[in-house]
């Protein structure tokens, strides 16, 4: 790949992204900020793969402020996660809406919005960002860079398999985002033994899974945010009883995730094996 194509496809990454800020910093729709969020995780994955023409590895990644405004974004998406699911508990559990508890989000999530109008203009288009960023573009992406990708996320992913902990299972799911984002640019490298761990729908399930079981973590983790002393006893006991059940989809959920996992056969790949035999003639 040519320095042109990395400038064209960044600059198309960022015409989206700039479209779907436009749309969510208006009314933080659920839709745009996923939207928006999705275009970065894209961009950053694209970063991480064409990083392998560094020497260290770490030239590109999104500026301060894009991060900043991801990250606000991300607070409000689980936050309006969190309301969504508190107020469907009376149709799963008949029981009633845990209002203080509600209030509290709803408070929190009005003052990340204004933290965000605040922070940056809703017509900011991220042009000096991009321009700062494509300064650190490499003059090519080689196959041998391609390939030093596949062989480095694979050596993470193996030394994640066989962890079960929260912290090492969002640790692969990064891993997994990167090698199915960047689909198009690896596929050509995959050799014959690799198919099924490099099978796009394969990939795109396990990260579904991925992304639920993270999506519980933080509704458990929500649940624990605010001070139980505002909240009368009836509240507190359906909050735990929310908790229980929740705790409870988060096992099956591990399981199912950890089944998937498995079955990419990470832990099974010779690393030396792996297509590289001409990796220092390329």
């Amino acid at each position: 790949m040519k320095k042109e194509e990395i400038d064209e496809l960044v600059d198309d990454c960022f015409k989206k992204i700039n479209k779907y800020f436009h749309k969510a910093i208006i009314d933080f729709q659920s839709e745009d900020i996923h939207d928006f969020r999705l275009e970065i995780k894209k961009l950053k994955a694209f970063f991480h793969l064409i990083n392998m023409e560094s020497g260290d590895g770490f030239s590109c990644r999104i500026t301060k402020r894009m991060k900043t405004i991801y990250g606000y974004f991300a607070i409000i998406q689980n936050l309006q996660f969190q309301l969504r699911e508190i107020q469907e508990c009376p149709k799963n559990c008949n029981a009633g809406i845990p209002k203080g508890y509600e209030k509290m989000l709803d408070a929190e999530l009005q003052f990340w919005k204004k933290l965000s109008k605040d922070y940056i203009d809703p017509g900011y288009d991220f042009s000096s960002d991009k321009k700062e960023i494509s300064t650190l573009f490499p003059d090519k992406l080689t196959q041998k860079s391609i390939r030093t990708f596949i062989h480095y996320t694979l050596y993470e992913l193996q030394s994640i398999s066989g962890h079960s902990d929260d912290y090492s299972l969002d640790s692969a799911r990064k891993f997994i985002e990167d090698l199915y984002y960047n689909y198009r640019f690896i596929n050509p490298y995959i050799s014959e033994q690799q198919t099924k761990l490099f099978d796009e729908k394969v990939l795109g399930e396990c990260l579904r899974l991925f992304v639920d079981f993270r999506d519980k973590c933080m509704m458990i983790a929500l649940l624990q945010t605010f001070e139980a002393n505002k909240l009368d006893d009836s509240e507190k006991q359906l909050l735990k009883e929310m908790e229980n059940d929740w705790r409870y989809e988060k096992k099956e959920l591990k399981n199912q995730l950890l089944t998937e996992f498995d079955s990419l056969q990470i832990k099974v790949i010779n690393l030396n094996a792996f297509a590289f035999e001409d990796i220092l003639h390329t």
